[in-house]
């Protein structure tokens, strides 16, 4: 806002202030569809970035052992929390895009996302930190 970083991306969260100030121009999404929070803001792909694609994500996790039931409980309070109304306006406003996956397709996802970022971080050189 300072005109210090001409360009920059960020979780909606931390800018949302900036940009409804007119502090910050807000230029694309990264994530596959528009954000319900800047409707008028385009995707990375529809501003010519086809492959510039990239989302924060949260997950709950719960001990290696934890019993299949106690799993599959969890995961269907998760799945109908994010059905309640309420809940998912909270997060549109937020700028998120929340989802619930099914657990097998919850490790899968995880564990492609290791891949990812550990391909990412090592292309690029970074140290590991002991």
């Amino acid at each position: 806002m300072s005109g210090a970083v001409p360009l920059g991306f960020q979780w909606f969260p931390n800018v949302a202030a900036p940009i409804q100030a007119k502090g910050a121009l807000a230029l694309a999404v990264a994530g596959e569809q528009r954000l319900a929070a800047l409707p008028d803001v385009p995707t990375a792909e529809e501003a010519g970035l086809p492959t510039y694609k990239v989302a924060g994500w949260f997950g709950l996790a719960a001990p290696s052992h934890t019993p299949r039931p106690i799993l599959e409980k969890l995961n269907k309070g998760v799945a109908d929390a994010l059905d309640d109304p309420a809940v998912r306006q909270g997060f549109d406003q937020a700028g998120a895009q929340p989802m619930a996956l099914p657990l097998e397709q919850s490790r899968k996802f995880l564990s492609d996302e290791i891949v990812k970022y550990r391909d990412i971080i090592t292309k690029a050189g970074v140290p590991r930190i002991q």
